[in-house]
């Protein structure tokens, strides 16, 4: 039986408790059965063998990053739906543990956060009370996080079995590249902004907006072609907080 549009919301809120019952036997394999369990129960109702097979056959090893579990917890439960055989559904399973993995820790840990976090701090260096910096991280940061959870979870069970191919050729491979730049670009922004807090020894002036610009401009060269103008970032990231205290102390 196809599961409901209710089913498909409950098993989608359970996933954000997709590690509670994480160990190191099975990783998050409890927290996926639990997910899928109302899409189960719908798929497999009336057969309590098969809902049985099931369950536990979702219940064993599994392991991925928390926010794309999702992803698989769709997939895994439209290829229960579309009658796939458990041993397509097994290899599947294990398909899926290291690429989730890998995909997820470059996009959230590695891109995604910094870039929340390094915003926030220069927010902070910008003047912005303290609490509302936090709040600008745990907003933005948190925005994108439910956003990859809706969008992993009506992939996976919209592609099921193909929803390793969608993966491939997501947005997920190639938006860490493109945020590594506007990452080297804050780290420089904030050391700038950070270092003026400190030192407090000279107003922001015109020589000084003219560095913010000049940064604002590689960044977003460094942005179009990573590869290339990256090196010019990273380079921005050192001369700047050099070239503030060179002239902060000159004027001074």
């Amino acid at each position: 039986m196809r599961p409901l549009r209710k089913d498909l919301w409950s098993a989608w809120w359970r996933s954000f408790a997709v590690q509670g019952s994480w160990n190191y036997r099975t990783m998050i394999g409890g927290g996926m059965a639990f997910t899928m369990l109302p899409l189960l129960r719908r798929i497999h109702a009336g057969d309590p063998v098969r809902l049985s097979e099931s369950v536990a056959r979702h219940q064993s090893a599994f392991n991925s990053h928390p926010y794309l579990a999702g992803l698989a917890a769709g997939a895994l439960a439209r290829a229960e739906l579309d009658g796939e055989s458990s041993a397509s559904i097994e290899r599947f399973r294990t398909a899926l543990r290291g690429p989730l993995g890998t995909v997820g820790d470059r996009l959230i840990w590695a891109a995604w956060r910094p870039v929340c976090l390094l915003s926030a701090i220069a927010a902070f260096g910008l003047g912005v009370d303290p609490l509302w910096s936090v709040a600008l991280f745990l907003l933005t940061f948190n925005a994108g996080h439910i956003a990859i959870r809706v969008w992993g979870f009506r992939s996976g069970w919209r592609e099921g079995l193909g929803v390793g191919k969608a993966l491939h050729e997501s947005w997920l491979e190639w938006v860490p590249r493109r945020l590594a730049p506007l990452i080297l670009f804050l780290l420089g922004l904030d050391a700038v902004l950070l270092s003026r807090s400190v030192l407090d020894v000279v107003e922001w002036n015109g020589f000084f907006g003219g560095l913010a610009a000049v940064a604002a401009f590689v960044a977003l060269v460094a942005f179009r072609w990573p590869r290339r103008a990256g090196r010019v970032a990273a380079a921005l990231v050192l001369a700047i907080p050099i070239a503030w205290l060179v002239v902060a102390t000159l004027i001074g």
